[in-house]
C-alpha cells in the first residue's frame, strides 16, 4: 500500500533544507523557525522509517535515503509551484530566457520558484543553451551564458567557477593524491580538453591517463555518479546537481580557479520591458548571494 505523505510542506521544508545544507538557513528562506523546520524534518522521517539527513554542527547532510527522496523531489515542487501560478493566468507574451544548460539544470531550477512567486504576471519561457559559443534564442531578451560576452551585448557578471574532481563516494575513497586520480577513467567535457591537464599542472595530461569524452558537464557528472569514472564539477553552477547525484570531492581541499565566468546578457541596443527587468534585478541578486556565500 502506497504511504502517503500527510503534509506536502513537509517535502518543500526537505528541499530547502536539503539544498541548503542547513536548517537554519532553510528557515530563513521560508520564513519559518529553525525548531519548526527541525520539527517537520523529524516527522517525515518518522513518517518514512528512516533518517534523511545526518546532522553535524556545521550543517547537515543527506543521507543516501534523502538523496534518493531528493532526487524525486526537487523537479516536483518547481511543476507544482509552476502549474499552480499558471492558474492565474500571466497577462502578455512569455518573456523568452536563453540558459546555459549546466546553470539551468543545477544552479537556477531550484531557486526559480521564488521569482515566479512572487511575479506572478509574468510568464517565463526557458530555453537551455548548448555548444560553444552558446546562442539564445531568436526572440530571447536576456540570456545567461558561459564565456566571453559577445560583441553588441550589455553584460553583468553573475560568477565564476572552481574546478574540483568528483566522483561517487566508492570512488572517492580510493583517491588519496592527485597520481591517484590516474588510476580511473577520466571524464571530461570535450569543449574543455585542457582542464585535466590543469589538474596534473600541466598541458597535457600523464602518459596513460584514460579519458571518457562527453558533449555536457551533466553528462560528466551522471557518468560519475553511476561510477564510470571521475569528472570535474563546477561549483557553484553544478552544486544542485552534486548534491542529488551524491558526488563528493575526490581530494577534499583542491579546487582550481576557473577562468571563464557566466554573464547575464541583452543587447545593447534594446531598453528592458518591465518584466525583463524584474527578472534582471532577480538573479543578479540570486547570484550576488552565491557569491557573499561562497567566497566567489
Amino acid at each position: 500500500m502506497v504511504k502517503r505523505i500527510p503534509s506536502l510542506n513537509w517535502l518543500r521544508v526537505f528541499e530547502a533544507s536539503a539544498r541548503m545544507g542547513s536548517f537554519a538557513r532553510a528557515a530563513e528562506r521560508l520564513g519559518m523557525s529553525p525548531p519548526a523546520v527541525s520539527q517537520q524534518i523529524r516527522a517525515l522521517e518518522a513518517h518514512l522509517g528512516r533518517p534523511l539527513f545526518d546532522r553535524a554542527p556545521a550543517g547537515v547532510t543527506l543521507t543516501e535515503a534523502g538523496r534518493n527522496l531528493m532526487a524525486g523531489v526537487g523537479d516536483a515542487l518547481v511543476q507544482m509551484e509552476t502549474a499552480a501560478e499558471a492558474v492565474s493566468a500571466p497577462s502578455g507574451p512569455p518573456l523568452v530566457i536563453g540558459v546555459s544548460m549546466m546553470l539551468s539544470v543545477s544552479w537556477l531550477a531550484p531557486r526559480l520558484s521564488g521569482f515566479v512567486s512572487r511575479n506572478r504576471d509574468i510568464t517565463l519561457e526557458l530555453h537551455s543553451m548548448l555548444g560553444r559559443p552558446e546562442t539564445p534564442p531568436r526572440d530571447a531578451v536576456l540570456w545567461i551564458a558561459f564565456g566571453p560576452p559577445a560583441p553588441g551585448t550589455e553584460a553583468t557578471l553573475l560568477f565564476g567557477e572552481r574546478l574540483v574532481p568528483v566522483a561517487c563516494a566508492d570512488v572517492a575513497a580510493r583517491i588519496g593524491t592527485r597520481r591517484d586520480l590516474l588510476d580511473h577513467m577520466l571524464i571530461e567535457v570535450a569543449d574543455h580538453r585542457k582542464n585535466w591537464g590543469q589538474v596534473f599542472g600541466a598541458e597535457m595530461l600523464p602518459a596513460g591517463a584514460r579519458v571518457l569524452y562527453v558533449d555536457t558537464t551533466l553528462a560528466a557528472l551522471t557518468l560519475a555518479a553511476s561510477g564510470a569514472g571521475i569528472a570535474l564539477a563546477r561549483p557553484p553552477a553544478s552544486d544542485e546537481v552534486m548534491a542529488r547525484y551524491g558526488l563528493v570531492p575526490c581530494l577534499p581541499g583542491f579546487e582550481l580557479p576557473g577562468i571563464e565566468s557566466y554573464f547575464l546578457l541583452h543587447k545593447t541596443d534594446i531598453k528592458l520591458s518591465r518584466k525583463a527587468q524584474a527578472f534582471h534585478t532577480w538573479i543578479c541578486a540570486e547570484a550576488e548571494e552565491t557569491r557573499r556565500t561562497q567566497a566567489i
